[in-house]
């Protein structure tokens, strides 16, 4: 079987590697455009991610099998129906289901339609529009506290929790100046969040992953900005079969035959970042995405046992049965090793050591690595390097993936939060502001 992963990320390493670890089949593995740890398990080729005609005519060529779509970047372009158009199989939703993700009003429009539990908003698309709907008191008094969302892409950065209305004008600004258009206020919910994975093919939903809680602001205690997310942790002890149950039959199942009733054909990964209200299990949508989850599909991917790529070829082939792929009854605690200066901006070129792990619960995953010009690994993004670790339960997962920092890992600047898989559970923070 020949399979192409699109990306260049962690979560790209994790699904070359569980491809990798699992085959049950002889399999060749391209990545494009990969990066120096996807390049140790697989050939690298140099096509950017959103380069879909390059990529088709590459996958057309090589008579691939399967290709996997990691990013949302090329997703958003079109990337799925340029394949189908030339009948090569690839996992993932076509433009019009990938709304869903690519721009947040078309999400809370459509979810308000078909009724799917989501937080009361607003859009608007100048500052006086927002000027209007925060005077009106729609979303409380000035010390209220207000969500405001970019609505297009923003790499799991575009989200801001205010507590005050000059915090909420703050972020309205930048958001109107980065993707002139709209933005997004929304309600504020007092809660706790997780992330709820399933894959979706033949209008139905295939598997439910195992639920992880990922921690996005950039400093230990979830405060400082934003960023794409320094790390994630399965099970959550507030996360019961009931909660799970409840999240497919009011949220998952219903958005997938909302989208097929609207004609938005969705076969893929639909990622679900869910907040349930404090003292409850009423589970609300945050956002969609329509992909692996990052970090979170890295987690997955560790403790995946096998049938991976079978799974993904019946999602690819739109499956009313799939096969189910096979996972540990683990703990898992992944840690996110970023360069100097993440999210606002990053050190790129330092040397990064990594020495061998004999412990075969911890994985150490690539995210912005490249080779250096004397064949040194150095850095090459905001998000160098993920420390994956499996146990019997998330605290000592925990301590086996802190045990190799420093010792095993290192790069110059090296900036990682000290408390993933802690403070359960974590409520949505408002100390600081997020971007």
């Amino acid at each position: 079987m020949k399979i192409l992963v699109i990306g260049s990320g962690g979560r790209e390493h994790a699904l070359a590697w569980a491809l990798r670890k699992r085959a049950s089949q002889s399999l060749e593995l391209f990545c494009a455009p990969g990066n120096a740890g996807i390049a140790e398990i697989c050939e690298c080729v140099p096509i950017g991610a959103t380069d879909v005609t390059g990529l088709a005519a590459f996958s057309e060529h090589a008579k691939t099998d399967l290709t996997i779509v990691g990013p949302e970047a090329p997703l958003a372009a079109g990337i799925v129906d340029a394949f189908e158009q030339r009948s090569l199989r690839i996992v993932g939703p076509g433009t019009k289901a990938v709304r869903l993700e690519s721009s947040k009003a078309f999400a809370k429009d459509f979810m308000r339609r078909h009724h799917i539990p989501t937080p009361r908003y607003r859009i608007a698309s100048s500052a006086g529009e927002v000027n209007e709907i925060l005077q009106s008191g729609e979303f409380g008094d000035e010390d209220a506290s207000v969500v405001i969302k970019a609505d297009g892409l923003a790499a799991g950065k575009g989200t801001t929790v205010t507590s005050h209305r000059d915090e909420a004008k703050k972020a309205i600004e930048r958001e109107l100046q980065r993707d002139p258009g709209r933005v997004l206020l929304e309600e504020f919910i007092e809660g706790w969040e997780a992330t709820f994975m399933a894959t979706v093919s033949s209008g139905r939903i295939q598997w439910i992953m195992p639920v992880f809680q990922d921690y996005k602001p950039a400093l230990d205690d979830d405060t400082g900005p934003n960023t794409g997310g320094m790390g994630c942790y399965s099970p959550v002890p507030t996360v019961t079969p009931s909660l799970v149950a409840k999240v497919e039959k009011t949220i998952l199942a219903p958005t997938v035959a909302a989208l097929e009733e609207s004609g938005a054909h969705f076969q893929g990964v639909l990622n679900l970042n869910a907040i349930v209200r404090q003292g409850t299990e009423n589970p609300f949508v945050l956002e969609f995405n329509a992909r692996f989850g990052d970090p979170e599909g890295q987690g997955t991917m560790a403790l995946v046992d096998g049938g991976l790529a079978d799974h993904l070829c019946s999602i690819a082939d739109d499956s009313q049965n799939p096969p189910v792929p096979q996972c540990q009854a683990s703990a898992c605690v992944l840690i996110v090793l970023a360069s100097r200066g993440y999210p606002t901006s990053q050190s790129i070129g330092d040397k990064v050591t990594i020495r061998p792990i004999p412990n075969k619960s911890i994985t150490v995953l690539h995210a912005g690595t490249a080779t250096g010009p004397n064949g040194e690994l150095v850095t090459s993004g905001g998000r160098v390097i993920n420390v994956v670790a499996t146990a019997p339960t998330v605290e000592l997962a925990r301590r086996e993936a802190y045990s190799v920092i420093t010792s095993s890992v290192w790069f110059e600047g090296m900036h990682y939060r000290a408390d993933i898989g802690t403070a359960w559970p974590r409520q949505r923070n408002l100390q600081a502001p997020h971007t």
